[in-house]
C-alpha cells in the first residue's frame, strides 16, 4: 500500500524521535526508546568530512523504512558545510577529494542548490559501503518499498536535497513511494528549487517542512535577491540598458559575486583535502582537487509544504541557550500542543 497523503501527527513525532535519537539530543517530551515497532537496521559510521551520518529503520507492522540524517554537530567539519554557502547548478558534475559526484536535484534547468549541502547529500548517497543507495541494495529498499525521509536542522536541508536526488537519480531504486517530514531546515537551495520540489513532492501532498516561528535556522543561509534572479521577461529586460543606478549597483554585485567564489573555493580545497585521505570511498576521479559551477546568485529559499507551529519565548535561563527554540525537543513539545 502507497503512502496516505497529508500531514500526519503520528508520524511526525514519530521521525523527530529517531532525529533526536541520531543527534543524541533525547530529551522531555521526546520519549527515551524509540517509536513502538521500529527497529534500528542500520546507523552509519561518519561519512566525509563534513561529520554527516545517518541511520536506516524499518517497522515491523507494514515493512516501512526511515532515512534519517543526522544535524549539525560541534564538529568544524559540519559547521563547514553549513557555511560553504554558495551555490551550484541542481544538475551537473561535481569534483572533491579525487571524488567525481554526477548529480541531478531538479528537472528545472533554472535550479540551484546549496553547494555543502549538495556535497553531505552526495557523501551520504554514494559511499560505497555505507551510503544510503548501498544499503537500500542490501536492505531490499526496492520495487513497491515504503521508505519516509527525515531530518532535523542542517540534517533536514540534506534530507531534503537527498528526496529530490532519489526522485531523478538513474542509480536510484525504482518504483519506491517517499514521504518526507523536515524540522528547522536552513535553506536548501533557490526559488526555482524549491519550486521544482513542491510540484514534485508537495502538490501530492507527500513532502513537509515543520517549523518552530522563533528559531532562526530556517530564517538562514540570509538571502540575497540579485537583478538577474529575477525571472524574464520583465520589465527590466524588456527596456534593455539598466538605468545608470542600477548599473552600479550590478557592478557591486559583481564585486561581491567574485569575493565570494574565491572565498567558497578556498573553503572547498580544505574540505577536499580532508575527501582526499579518506580510503574508504572509491573513485576514479583523476584529481584531488575541487571543482564545482557555482551560481552567482544567494537567492536561498526554503523548501516544502509548511507546517508553521508557533513557538513560546524563552524564560530565565532558557534564554541563555542560543538553540533553545531549534532544539528537537520544543519541536516535539510545540506539535504535541499545536497537534493535539
Amino acid at each position: 500500500m502507497p503512502f496516505a497523503p497529508g500531514f500526519d501527527r503520528t508520524e511526525a513525532l514519530d521521525l523527530l524521535n529517531f532525529c533526536a535519537i541520531i543527534e543524541n539530543g533525547v530529551a522531555p517530551p521526546i520519549p527515551n526508546d524509540p517509536p513502538a515497532g521500529w527497529t534500528l537496521v542500520f546507523p552509519s559510521p561518519v561519512i566525509g568530512p563534513f561529520d554527516n551520518m545517518w541511520q536506516l529503520w524499518k517497522r515491523t507492522a507494514d515493512g516501512a523504512f526511515a532515512v534519517v540524517v543526522r544535524g549539525t554537530t560541534m564538529n568544524a567539519g559540519s559547521i563547514l558545510e553549513d557555511l560553504i554557502a554558495l551555490m551550484i547548478k541542481g544538475k551537473g558534475t561535481l569534483q572533491l577529494g579525487g571524488m567525481q559526484f554526477d548529480y541531478q536535484f531538479a528537472a528545472d534547468p533554472l535550479a540551484d542548490v546549496h553547494i555543502g549541502f549538495a556535497l553531505g547529500a552526495l557523501l551520504l548517497l554514494k559511499d560505497p559501503a555505507s551510503g544510503i543507495l548501498a544499503q537500500f541494495a542490501k536492505n531490499g529498499v526496492g520495487a513497491n518499498s515504503k521508505v519516509y525521509v527525515t531530518g532535523h536542522s542542517q540534517g533536514a536541508a540534506v534530507a531534503t536535497l537527498i528526496r529530490s536526488y532519489l526522485e531523478y537519480a538513474a542509480d536510484s531504486p525504482k518504483q519506491v513511494g517517499y514521504k518526507t517530514y523536515v524540522y528547522a531546515q536552513p535553506k536548501p537551495g533557490n526559488d526555482h528549487y524549491a519550486e521544482d520540489f513542491e510540484n514534485r513532492f508537495c502538490d501530492n501532498d507527500l513532502a513537509f517542512r515543520i517549523t518552530n516561528s522563533l528559531d532562526w535556522v530556517p530564517q538562514v543561509p540570509f538571502t540575497i535577491e540579485f537583478l538577474s534572479d529575477i525571472n524574464t521577461p520583465n520589465p527590466l529586460s524588456v527596456l534593455g540598458a539598466l538605468t545608470i543606478p542600477l548599473a552600479v549597483l550590478q557592478k557591486a554585485v559583481d564585486q561581491f559575486v567574485v569575493i565570494a567564489r574565491m572565498h567558497a573555493r578556498a573553503q572547498l580545497q580544505a574540505a577536499s583535502a580532508s575527501v582526499a585521505k579518506l580510503g574508504a570511498i572509491a573513485t576514479s576521479a583523476p584529481t584531488v582537487g575541487a571543482d564545482a559551477q557555482l551560481v552567482p546568485t544567494l537567492n536561498f529559499v526554503n523548501a516544502g509544504t509548511e507546517i508553521a507551529l508557533m513557538g513560546v519565548p524563552c524564560v530565565g535561563d532558557q534564554c541563555k541557550d542560543g538553540f533553545f527554540e531549534h532544539h528537537a525537543s520544543t519541536y516535539y513539545g510545540l506539535l504535541q500542543q499545536q497537534f493535539p
